[in-house]
């Protein structure tokens, strides 16, 4: 039985959950287990694979060349073509890095994201409380995270008739606000491009409708 010191933290970080909207989107995630005490924000910087850690400030230097062509773009177009080379170059260097840190023997796919965490398909159950290493990879060259995330609930779920599974949700513990921040942007992405594929769905059956 729970104590009433547990059930309150326990609705405390249900509800630090809900903070973030959630897309539900496939996409790859690793997790592994975390045995240690939950450390301080400044020793969970230092935990921080150097892979996570060189791909933002490839970022920010991404994002300074696409500004800087944005403001020169009008007015010199080789110029303009140099710089746009650049920011494609800086986001494959940083593609390539980030996936070379994805290892297949802790790899799970969500059934969606947000900025508060994730929820997770697993073939088995694991126990709640549970911290895990969450190195989340997201589709788009939308980038990736490296954060300490802490298992909320798991629901027995029939994937398919032959796919049993379990979904896992894990809220984001630990993690940097520019990731939070780049999840979120992520999500978002995520959602327009849905919402962009079920209007030209639509316009597809209205068309055929009318054949």
């Amino acid at each position: 039985m729970q104590q009433p010191g547990n059930i309150d933290i326990a609705t405390e970080l249900a509800d630090e959950f809900s903070d973030y909207f959630q897309i539900e989107h496939q996409t790859t995630v690793n997790l592994v287990p975390f045995f240690e005490p939950l450390p301080d924000q400044d020793g969970f910087l230092r935990l921080i694979p150097d892979a996570f850690k060189m791909t933002s400030e490839l970022s920010l230097l991404n994002n300074s060349s696409i500004r800087t062509f944005n403001a020169v773009k009008d007015l010199s177009i080789d110029l303009a073509h140099y710089l746009q080379q650049q920011a494609r170059k800086l986001d494959a260097l940083t593609h390539y890095v980030l996936r070379s840190q994805d290892d297949p023997k802790q790899r799970f796919h969500t059934f969606s994201y947000g900025g508060s965490g994730v929820q997770v398909w697993m073939d088995e159950a694991v126990e709640q409380g549970q911290v895990y290493e969450v190195k989340l990879f997201l589709d788009n060259n939308d980038g990736a995270l490296y954060c300490l995330g802490q298992v909320l609930e798991v629901i027995e779920q029939q994937r398919s008739e032959s796919q049993p599974g379990y979904l896992v949700k894990i809220l984001f513990r630990r993690i940097r606000d520019e990731d939070r921040d780049m999840v979120v942007r992520a999500s978002l992405h995520e959602q327009s491009r849905q919402l962009k594929r079920k209007a030209e769905l639509r316009q597809q059956q209205a068309q055929q409708s009318q054949q």
